[in-house]
């Protein structure tokens, strides 16, 4: 008996883990559970369920492919774009450490050059204009409230303002970042609970 559902699988070309479970019932009829994972580093990529069909012999035999290749190729398309996140993400924070250093060493600099007296006249720190230091806040709580809904709440964390920076709103990022931080420790506890 020759088939050719390995080739269809092939014809996909997608690399990963297809994962296959075949259910019979005492009517002949068949339950097939598949599930396909590529190589993923985030833990949401467990949140994904298998795709369910059933039907007879011949049903499956016939829509199989038809049924999961769609899906299928969206799933993968998911968890290759959830991997480059990750990979993004690494790498903005490496570049984020070098700007940050970059940036505490220009500060450094010019704290040392501003304390040094010229025809002992004592030069200020330049400062930032409050409606700048308000639209970068606005910014950072708009794409805070954008991170929620996505339900990533870690990463809405690292980008919350500091209270150092903003005095003026400690309540509310007091407020923010024990929202967020008890929503990121629930969240990962969901994950590690559906995981287990």
């Amino acid at each position: 008996m020759t088939t050719n559902f390995f080739q269809n699988i092939a014809s996909l070309n997608l690399q990963g883990v297809w994962k296959l479970a075949i259910t019979t019932d005492d009517k002949g009829n068949f339950i097939v559970s598949q599930l396909f994972n590529t190589t993923c580093g985030d833990k949401a990529v467990n949140l994904i369920v298998p795709l369910t069909l059933s039907g007879t012999a011949e049903d499956l035999d016939e829509g199989f492919f038809d049924k999961v290749t769609e899906p299928t190729l969206k799933s993968a398309g998911l968890q290759t774009n959830m991997e480059a996140h990750l990979k993004s993400v690494e790498i903005a924070k490496a570049a984020s450490k070098l700007e940050q250093d970059k940036k505490n060493k220009e500060k450094a600099q010019t704290t040392a050059t501003a304390t040094k007296k010229t025809d002992d006249v004592e030069l200020p720190e330049p400062k930032i204009s409050k409606e700048d230091k308000k639209k970068a806040y606005d910014e950072a709580m708009e794409k805070v409230t954008e991170l929620i809904k996505k339900f990533k709440f870690s990463e809405a964390l690292t980008i919350l303002p500091t209270i150092e920076d903003h005095p003026n709103k400690e309540n509310e990022l007091k407020k923010k970042r024990q929202y967020l931080t008890q929503q990121a420790n629930l969240y990962e506890k969901v994950l590690i609970d559906y995981n287990a």
